[in-house]
Parts: C-alpha cells; structure tokens; sequence
C-alpha cells in the first residue's frame, strides 16, 4: 500500500500542542533505545513510544518522549530492537485450530517429519495405540501433503484402515480442501459405495468404482461437520492455546476465514467472557450469513470480537488440483482427461446470488479464488452488483489470488478490490506448480505481486494457517525472495521489498479489514499493538528474514508473548 499520510522525519515526534489533544495525563510506559519501524515511510524510524490507557501518545527520539514521563510513568529499556507495528493476519482460520491444536499434525519438512506415506503410517500407529482413545468419533490428523510425499500421492483408505484399528479416522490434507479417509471414517460420516459426488466436490474411486478414500472440495465437508463437539472447558483450553501460538508469531488481529454458525457462536462466547488477547474477524460461511447476522449484528464488536463479513469460496486448491482454471493442468490428476481445469464450488448464478445478498447485507465479502476462472466468475458477480447497487467502498478481498492474470488485476483496481496473496506457496508449492500444476510459465506468475504493483492495486499476504503456521516472517520471507525448496527463484518480476512485505502485514491488512485509522503503523492515537523482534527485517540481507525471532508481542500496550 502506498503511504498517502504526511511525511515524518526520523525521529521527530509531534508538537505537545497537538499532543495534548490525545494525552491529558502522563503515559503509562515509555518505550526507549529502540529501532523503531514506524510503517508511516520507508525510511521513517523512531527510537521512543509513549502508551497510554493501550493507545500511543507519542513516537520519536528519546529525548523528545521522555519529556512525556510523568512521576509515575515506567520507562522500558528496548535495547536496540527492533518494533513494528503488531502483524495481521489477512486471512487465516483461527477457529479451525481449536479442535486440531491437540490432536496429530502430519506436516512434511521443514514443518513436520511426514515425508512418506511410510512415515504417515507410523505416526498415527502411535496414536492408535494410545488406551485412552474414544471408539465412537471422528479422529482427525491435519497437514499430509501429497506434492510432498516419496510417493507423491494421497494414501489410499487401504493404506489408512492397517494402521488404525477399529477406529473412525480422516487425515486432511495440508490445503484442508480434500482428505483420505479409512474405511470407518467413510461409513461415519455417512458415504458407501452408492453415494453420488455432491455438488461442488468429488468422492474418487478406482477403475471398479470403489471408494479410494480420497474427498475433494464439498465431499470433504461431512469430515468437517463430523467433529466430537468440545465441552466448555476442553474449547477454553485449546482457545487460549491457539490464541498463545498466534500471539507467538507477533499476530495481534486474527482473522476467521469461514466462520460456521457454531464457529460464530464460540468466538462470540469467548468474548464475552473476555478471552480474547488478541482482535478476532469473522467471516460467516455464505449459507449461513443470515443466520450469522442474527446471532450478532453484521459489523458488530464485542470485547474484540468483530463479525466482518462473509466467506465466499469459488473453488479448490491449485496444489490439490482442485483450483479452477481457464486452461488445463500441465498433467493432469487421477487418470483426468487431458484438458482437465477444475472445477467451480460456485457456480456463476450461485456467486451473482451471494454477492447480491452479501451487499444487501452490507457484508464485505471475502472470496476464496485460486484459479483465474474462480476469478472471473467472482469479478463477473462483482460487477454485475456494482451495477446495481452502486460502487462504494466495499473492499472485496480475491483470497489466494493465485493465478490471476494481468487482465484481472486491472479489472479488481477498477472495482476497488484487493487481492490477498499466498507468496508461500513459491517456496512450499512453487516446484511442485512448476513441474506439475502449471508448467513454467504460469508457476512464475503465481502470486503476482509485480502485476500488483504495476497496477497501484493495494494488496496484503497470508499463511492461511493452518495450512501453514501463521509465521508472519516467514510470509515476509516468501513474498520477498520468491524461492522455491530446490533453491530456484519462481518469478523474479513478481518480488517486492521488504518494506511492503511488513506493509502487507501491518498498514495494509489493517486497510483490507477497514481499521488503517487504528492500526497498521506506530502513529499518535493508533493502538499500541506492537511486536518486538530480534533483528530488522528491513536491515538483513533477505534471505534472513525468516530466521528473525519474536521476541514480544504487546496488544493494546500490554504485553501477551513474550520469549522465555
């Protein structure tokens, strides 16, 4: 995002005149000796931070701040590290942690240590053989990745039903858009042999018609609903677990991507029993936006937990081969025909319905487009709503926007939408997208922030977590070196700096979620959401982005991570 806001010197602060408008009594805490990154200007930087009642009162030198200091006002030494504003994340799914922060993660390295189907097996043998398991649910592991795995397929429910007994069990795949299932699993959640592919998704079977085990898109969805529901104090527990794990990676704003009535419902509990340490943003599930409304108004906050909007998704994942797009896969999965691009989960009347409602309902819509067709269908809808309720200020955010092609970046500038980017996919993906999912040319321009750029077009960055962590120096990393796991840069015009890398997870994202006048950068009257890391991204060679460490992480001034 380009700065639009007035030019700041290096460590100037504003006159005490115009500070007196915002304090009227001395901070609370003064932070000094810091390498302080305001986010107001590439080259704006700070030493002191004064906070008060969880707001900034005052950025600049040392000497200009501590004349802020009051009898009774702490004064922190920072030691020369390095402050940003507290990172966003612009889109992610919170909540689906919550039932998954206990139970097996089947990541690949550098992750995780599933590496092959042999070690899957091995890994969940373990877990099978625990005596203190439950015969009547859904067991559930989380992170397998066929791209990477020695035999570079998903496991077959065959594979699934040696290891796990009698037990019900799905492992879901890294993209959370398909699963493999065991035999029991398949029966509990409700599919046999004659069970047709629901709309929008795909039940695979072999040359005989059986079941493989392996759902795709809305045939994964039964997993989902299929969970064990929570007691009250297993779902505080691992809320405070998870929350602590974002907080871990600096984040001070989460997001909920595709927020389920009962999702809604929990969040908003939390609140109001005031649990939340960090800022939460609901996305309702577009079937169940109406009644997501009912059950707080859209827009609404309670103790820092906002419902924003509603979750579109238009179709899967291009690593799943599942994203839908306008021309074929490089080879194409399963036995596919050759010209095989996907497929939508909405259909063009179904994305003109949903849009339609959304804006009726004065909902921002977040919409889940990997592929460009996806993107096409929801920038179609888009305009078509445009046309009859009128442009406003709506930021529509493209999620993933994986395969966007340049004509449909001018297309969202023109519609004042923005694109939110998985530049991650370059390093864990971007040999797989290139050798298999699109072929050379169309891997290059996954993500393509350069087009972005090109443009004016305002765009953030994610981790989707959790299918990857939500690693925000990571995310910088990616966006900025564009490198792949065998070493290669994928798309060398689509790098950007590492100071819009930071935008892209501060002031931007803040724009994206409609809150740029209270978070985003270190400026007098924005909360004092900070972090605190061990080095400066904007100082290392980029290659060392994603080793920098969180040192702290302060929301609303008060500190909720810190580093033992």
């Amino acid at each position: 995002m380009k700065n639009t806001s007035r030019a700041y010197l290096p460590f100037a602060v504003l006159p005490l005149a115009l500070l007196s408008s915002v304090a009227f009594a001395a901070p609370d805490i003064i932070l000094v000796n810091g390498d302080i990154v305001t986010v107001t200007g590439e080259n704006d930087r700070a030493q002191a931070i004064a906070i008060k009642d969880g707001n900034i009162v005052a950025v600049g030198s040392n000497r200009d701040v501590l004349r802020e200091k009051g009898a009774d006002t702490k004064v922190r030494d920072l030691k020369g590290y390095t402050v940003t504003p507290g990172f966003i994340d612009a889109h992610g799914h919170f909540a689906q942690y919550i039932p998954l922060i206990e139970s097996e993660f089947l990541y690949p390295a550098p992750m995780g240590t599933v590496n092959s189907i042999a070690d899957l097996k091995a890994q969940m043998k373990g877990y099978f053989a625990r005596t203190d398991l439950d015969k009547d649910i859904l067991h559930v592991a989380f992170g397998y990745d066929d791209a990477e795995l020695k035999e570079k397929r998903h496991p077959s429910k065959t594979e699934l039903d040696s290891i796990s007994g009698d037990y019900n069990f799905c492992a879901v795949h890294v993209s959370g858009h398909l699963a493999s299932c065991n035999s029991a699993g398949l029966a509990f959640i409700g599919y046999s042999h004659d069970s047709p592919n629901p709309d929008g998704g795909v039940i695979r079977r072999d040359s005989q018609g059986e079941m493989t085990g392996v759902l795709e898109e809305s045939a994964l969805y039964p997993v989902l609903g299929a969970l064990p529901a929570l007691s009250s104090e297993d779902a505080v527990r691992k809320f405070i677990k998870v929350q602590d794990m974002f907080a871990s990676h600096g984040v001070t704003t989460a997001q909920e991507g595709l927020a389920t009535l009962p999702t809604v419902n929990v969040m908003k509990s939390m609140a109001e029993n005031d649990l939340l340490k960090i800022d939460m943003l609901a996305y309702a599930k577009w079937v169940d936006l109406q009644q997501a409304a009912d059950i707080m108004p859209m827009g609404s906050t309670i103790n820092g937990f906002t419902l924003a909007g509603v979750k579109l998704v238009g179709d899967g994942s291009p690593q799943g081969k599942t994203a839908y797009l306008s021309s074929p896969y490089y080879e194409p999965p399963h036995s596919h025909a050759y010209d095989y691009h996907g497929y939508p989960v909405l259909t063009q009347d179904e994305m003109d319905h949903w849009v339609d409602t959304a804006y009726q309902m004065n909902a921002q819509i977040l919409s889940h487009s990997n592929g460009d067709a996806s993107a096409d269908i929801l920038l179609n809808a888009v305009e078509k709503a445009d046309a009859k309720h009128g442009k406003e200020d709506r930021r529509t955010v493209v999620i993933h926007a994986q395969t966007t092609r340049l004509d449909q970046i001018k297309r969202m500038k023109n519609n004042g939408m923005i694109p939110s980017f998985f530049p991650a996919h370059t390093y864990f993906w971007g040999d797989f997208h290139r050798d298999s999912v699109l072929g050379p040319w169309r891997a290059s321009n996954i993500s393509p922030m350069g087009w972005a750029n090109a443009n004016d077009l305002p765009f953030t960055i994610h981790m989707d977590a959790p299918v990857l962590f939500p690693d925000m120096m990571t995310n910088m990393w990616s966006a900025v070196n564009r490198v792949t796991r065998s070493g290669d840069t994928l798309g060398e015009h689509h790098k950007i700096s590492p100071y819009q890398a930071l935008e892209a997870i501060t002031l931007t994202a803040a724009y994206q979620n409609f809150e740029e006048n209270d978070k985003g950068s270190i400026e007098i009257g924005k909360r004092a959401d900070l972090v605190i890391l061990d080095n400066n991204p904007l100082s290392v060679e980029p290659m060392n982005i994603r080793d920098i460490k969180v040192l702290e992480t302060i929301k609303d001034g008060k500190t909720i991570h810190a580093q033992s």
